[in-house]
């Protein structure tokens, strides 16, 4: 009976750290959910102020060196511009041009292809854009192509230190 008695207390002990446990999980779950909703809440609220968005443009249709286009450049703003990042002067984002709302990606920038587009928006409006054409010639070397998206990202976002 008390061999009976013990084992259920500790079934009970084991049990509830189980639930113990998952609550914690969710509890840094919720944090972490809302860091990427407060990150991208910031993120709206500086939609009016000066930026460049970095845009990875691909349709639906996306073969291995299309995804590994989209990996290299996510990489290279990553590594190379982390503070613009977290203080939203540089924007990321991957968009599938061939979604209704994102058609007109196509026109704007002169789409035939995937493509990495620099976009600089003032004032909540977009002022120019570049488009990073190597990146096809480059998608075979990924030390060079990183280096080729950070340079091209810096000087667009500079353009008075080229001179």
């Amino acid at each position: 009976m008390r061999k009976m008695i013990v084992i259920s207390v500790l079934a009970m002990i084991v049990l509830g750290s189980a639930v113990f446990t998952a609550a914690q999980d969710d509890s840094t779950k919720t944090i972490v959910d809302s860091a990427v909703v407060d990150t991208m809440q910031k993120a709206d609220e500086t939609a009016k102020n000066d930026r460049v968005i970095v845009y990875y443009l691909h349709g639906h249709r996306r073969c291995v060196t299309c995804h590994k286009l989209e990996a290299y450049s996510r990489e290279a703003i990553a590594s190379g511009f982390e503070k613009e990042l977290k203080d939203s002067a540089i924007v990321w984002q991957a968009v599938n041009y061939d979604e209704k709302d994102s058609k007109h990606f196509i026109g704007d920038y002169k789409l035939y292809t995937k493509a990495v587009i620099l976009s600089q928006v003032r004032n909540g409006k977009e002022v120019g854009w570049k488009n990073l054409d190597k990146i096809w010639q480059l998608v075979g070397d990924k030390d060079r192509f990183i280096t080729y998206v950070q340079e091209e990202t810096r000087a667009f976002m500079n353009p008075e230190s080229e001179e």
